[in-house]
């Protein structure tokens, strides 16, 4: 609409700004003291705020026309064959995020400064936040694939070093090392697909790496591998199973560290897959493993969730859950639904661990004898009405979703989150609540599915479309997906009533543990760091703490009446 920007440049180096002023918020004082403590800590609230205005003024400029890319600088990389550019870049998805991240980081440093209040280590505390949250802004108004994976390097550094802020909990030092053995893992599958980007491309920049991707033809084999690494970057930095375990025990940080990795850094994995979906798409057989994936998660974490006693915990699985959920919304190709989702749950999980503390009192409040179960009829007419209300939306939107494999997923999908809130109405025998249900159900599907549309037209040019070749292999995941959402939706309703008592002790206890595939990790930790953290080996206990989960459980059992 406005293409007569005076400054044409400006929208990017206002972006350029948001990390500079807690970089340097983070420097440290000479002298360690209360008030230099207290001056930390509202010097990086100052700078979220700077970055948060920095952003407002992006959005504002980009809107008025400001849309060019902003390269500062061009480092040669001699023997590589390409310049790593310190770059910005000025677009929808960019500002977006950008927007998202500064407002979460405003809300956590506010946050920080009373939670930590006391604490001899507070400053320290305020630096590392700083850091952390501002290589998390460079990684997201990065303009290329290599300062992109250098800021995620250095938000990994930054955020080890937050995890293992409490240094006398064993459990918390622990699971800072998981995470490392992942995450230089996920690092170095990124660098190898930056070196491959760079050679075969001759640039690092997303523009130009859109442009090779878009081009007529197959893709040459070393982008074929990039695209083969990223995805298992996403899988690993988005912490899919079977590696989420230390997605899971970092809740023995400082609340504050749990908000940020649980709203922000954790979906670097998401940033990076949207930022090279164009590559991505060119490799179907990438993005279905990255979907099947996310499945398995969903399931395992949707079901894992239910059983865990501890609120932070609960969040923890169920952010693990959500991840599985975006990626596979990405390996469907639903880039803009992946992002609207993103942008969604970050803001929900932010509150949701800044405000845990609450959690009990809302408890005490919820009346004993737990969750009814519904019926089977009324479960099978949930799913029916479901069914029909995101099909009917999807046909008002001018979709088919009998003929679009990717929109079939999504009418499933959205079917099954409708069945969960109808039967909800259902469980009361008053037809106004009921009618109330399926209204909202309506209203809820249709602002959904309205939302998805505004997403795809609005960042339609800044991530790739959907590729939707009619394979064998597409269909099958999407009948796979289908029946597994509805198995999901099954098992947590009428099927809890129809499981034998036995079996389903058994379920509750073994996705208590969340399978076990996490302790093998963490036996592969203890090689490297069981001296230092000086805990015992998980094997040793693990059949002493089955036994007791098998007492809790069967109490849980016994109140709530079968597996939730």
């Amino acid at each position: 609409m406005f293409t007569n920007f005076s400054t044409p440049w400006l929208a990017s180096a206002a972006l350029a700004l948001m990390p500079l002023g807690l970089l340097l918020s983070a420097l440290p004082r000479v002298q360690a003291t209360r008030h230099s403590a207290l001056s930390a800590r509202q010097r990086v609230r100052w700078a979220a705020l700077f970055a948060l205005g920095a952003v407002f003024l992006a959005d504002g400029t980009f809107f008025l026309g400001a849309r060019d890319n902003l390269i500062l600088a061009s480092l040669p990389l001699p023997g590589l064959g390409f310049d790593l550019p310190i770059s910005v870049t000025a677009n929808g998805l960019t500002l977006a995020l950008a927007t998202l991240v500064a407002f979460v980081i405003v809300m956590i440093a506010q946050y920080s400064i009373q939670y930590l209040d006391g604490d001899p280590q507070q400053a320290r505390f305020a630096r590392l936040l700083a850091f952390t949250a501002g290589f998390f802004l460079l990684v997201v108004i990065s303009g290329n694939l290599g300062l992109f994976t250098l800021g995620i390097i250095a938000t990994g550094f930054s955020l080890h070093k937050l995890l293992k802020f409490y240094g006398d909990r064993p459990k918390a030092i622990m699971a800072a090392h998981k995470k490392s053995i992942f995450s230089r893992t996920a690092d170095l599958c990124l660098l190898t697909a930056t070196v491959l980007v760079g050679q075969d491309v001759g640039s690092l920049q997303f523009d130009a790496l859109r442009e090779v991707a878009q081009r007529a033809g197959g893709l040459p084999l070393t982008l074929q591998v990039a695209a083969w690494l990223i995805v298992a970057a996403v899988i690993l930095k988005s912490a899919l199973f079977p590696f989420q375990g230390w997605l899971i025990q970092v809740m023995e940080a400082p609340t504050p560290v749990s908000a940020l990795m649980h709203a922000g850094v954790v979906y670097s994995g998401a940033i990076v897959a949207l930022r090279t979906s164009p590559l991505l798409v060119q490799v179907p057989s990438a993005l279905l493993f990255l979907g099947a994936a996310g499945l398995l998660t969903v399931l395992i974490g949707s079901l894992v969730m239910t059983t865990q006693t501890a609120v932070k915990s609960m969040l923890a699985w169920s952010t693990a859950a959500q991840l599985g959920f975006m990626s596979l919304e990405l390996g469907l190709g639903l880039f803009p639904l992946a992002l609207l989702h993103l942008i969604g749950h970050s803001l929900y999980k932010a509150h949701a661990f800044l405000s845990s503390g609450s959690v009990t009192d809302q408890l005490r409040q919820v009346p004993p004898g737990g969750k009814k179960i519904p019926a089977l009829g009324t479960w099978i007419v949930s799913v029916v009405l479901g069914v029909l209300i995101s099909g009917g939306g999807a046909w008002a939107l001018g979709e088919n979703p009998v003929a679009d494999p990717v929109w079939l997923a999504l009418v499933v999908i959205l079917a099954v989150a409708l069945t969960q809130l109808m039967i909800k109405g259902f469980s009361f025998d008053a037809w106004a609540d009921r009618l109330t249900a399926i209204a909202l159900a309506v209203v809820m599907g249709g602002a959904y599915l309205l939302l998805h549309s505004l997403f795809v037209w609005g960042f339609q040019r800044d991530m790739a479309p959907p590729l939707t070749d009619g394979s064998m292999n597409q269909s099958l995941f999407v009948y796979c997906i289908a029946g597994s959402f509805l198995f999901l939706s099954w098992l947590q309703g009428p099927g809890r009533a129809l499981l034998p008592q036995r079996l389903q002790l058994a379920l509750f206890t073994h996705l208590y543990h969340g399978l076990y595939v996490d302790y093998w990790v963490e036996q592969f930790s203890h090689r490297f760091w069981a001296e230092k953290v000086g805990v015992e080996l998980p094997a040793k206990n693990l059949a002493l703490e089955s036994l007791e989960s098998i007492n809790r459980n069967r109490a849980a059992l016994e109140n709530s009446g079968g597996v939730q």
